[in-house]
């Protein structure tokens, strides 16, 4: 197959993953969003079971009794969320203290949002080797992640973050149009969703597989993601081949099966 782009590998393939609806909780909520969804729904009923125990717990305390010590679970730690919230924060910061700019310069996220910069993890808790993959570029108000693969999920997804792209409460597939330096742009049904806690809504692109994403990363690219003409995200990444090599470095620790 010829590499000419990375779009039309996803353009070409943008409804494979679409059909993966039955994946199991083991599946990263980031690499195949329909998980989120599972985790939306999971977290809203433990939601309405604590708000049931603290009117039960209300009740006997007018009774005067003592009700007993109720157990809360954690959120699960998410990778991505976590590094996307501390994106978010340094934006808000800067929004904030625009004219005391210079106090942040000596931040270490105020360097990461000017000059931009790559973060590379697994985005699943006790993932295994080669699973999960995900690298993440983040400069200003741009957001992009290349990711996967992941569980019974083989391919890979390039997923944008911005405060204009729509916050559905449930996943949903829409029609965008991306638009890169290496490439003309072309419309296709994509994923759009919002994980829980976190503030901007996301869509992601599918891709065939992780080598194809890959072996079509360039060491500067430029994106423009839109929805019916209007622009929701944009992002312009520098040190690709570079991220490509640590992206491919953790793929490759895939144990064979």
């Amino acid at each position: 197959m010829p590499r000419n782009n990375l779009m039309r590998f996803i353009l070409c393939s943008a409804t494979v993953s679409l059909a993966l609806s039955t994946g199991g909780a083991a599946q990263a909520c980031s690499d195949l969003p329909n998980i989120c969804e599972q985790q939306r729904l999971h977290w809203e009923q433990m939601n309405d079971i604590g708000a049931a125990r603290e009117a039960i717990n209300r009740e006997e305390m007018e009774r005067n009794f003592t009700p007993p010590p109720l157990q809360h679970s954690a959120p699960p730690y998410d990778p991505m969320q976590e590094r996307l919230n501390q994106a978010v924060g340094i934006l808000q910061l800067v929004a904030l203290s625009a004219e005391k700019v210079d106090h942040l310069t000596k931040d270490p996220r105020f360097q990461r949002y000017h000059n931009g910069g790559w973060d590379f993890f697994q985005d699943k808790n006790n993932a295994a080797p080669g699973e999960y993959c995900a690298a993440f570029f983040w400069k200003k108000d741009g957001f992009v992640r290349v990711s996967g693969p992941g569980g019974n999920y083989q391919g890979a997804l390039l997923t944008f973050w911005g405060k204009d792209i729509p916050r559905p409460k449930k996943v949903q597939k829409i029609k965008a149009t991306l638009s890169q330096s290496s490439g003309p742009p072309q419309t296709v049904q994509v994923f759009n969703y919002t994980q829980p806690g976190e503030p901007y809504g996301a869509i992601s692109f599918s891709v065939p597989t992780i080598e194809m994403a890959l072996d079509e990363m360039k060491d500067i690219e430029s994106f423009d993601v839109s929805i019916e003409g209007k622009s929701v995200a944009k992002v312009e990444w520098h040190s690709g081949l570079a991220a490509r090599d640590q992206l491919r470095y953790c793929v490759n620790t895939r144990t064979k099966k």
